[in-house]
């Protein structure tokens, strides 16, 4: 079953010509992926600048990745450090619940 979406306005005429060069292999996934829901490319952008439009920008969130602090053993935030054994007391604000992965090992 396929499901289209009909968008507000979309029986108007198609006047203006947006040219995009974009990476082949881009083109082709995105439009995989659109053709799932019975879109084209033509109709994807067109529902982006619509939902731009709408929000006032763009229509997701944008952020910068997380950076991974670099150690150094001459930082004065650390509690303790052992450097025969090669350990340290860190800060909590740099403990991560993604650490408890590796609490069982």
């Amino acid at each position: 079953m396929s499901t289209q979406i009909r968008l507000k306005g979309a029986a108007m005429p198609k006047t203006a010509e947006l040219k995009l060069r974009i990476d082949p292999e881009l083109k082709n996934s995105a439009t995989k992926v659109y053709s799932q829901w019975g879109l084209n490319l033509t109709d994807a952008v067109t529902m982006f600048l619509h939902q731009s439009v709408a929000e006032g920008g763009l229509p997701f969130s944008m952020k910068m990745p997380k950076t991974t602090p670099v150690f150094n053993w001459n930082n004065p935030d650390i509690v303790n450090v052992d450097g025969k054994a090669g350990h340290a007391i860190l800060p909590a604000e740099w403990d991560s619940d993604e650490d408890a992965v590796y609490d069982g090992l």
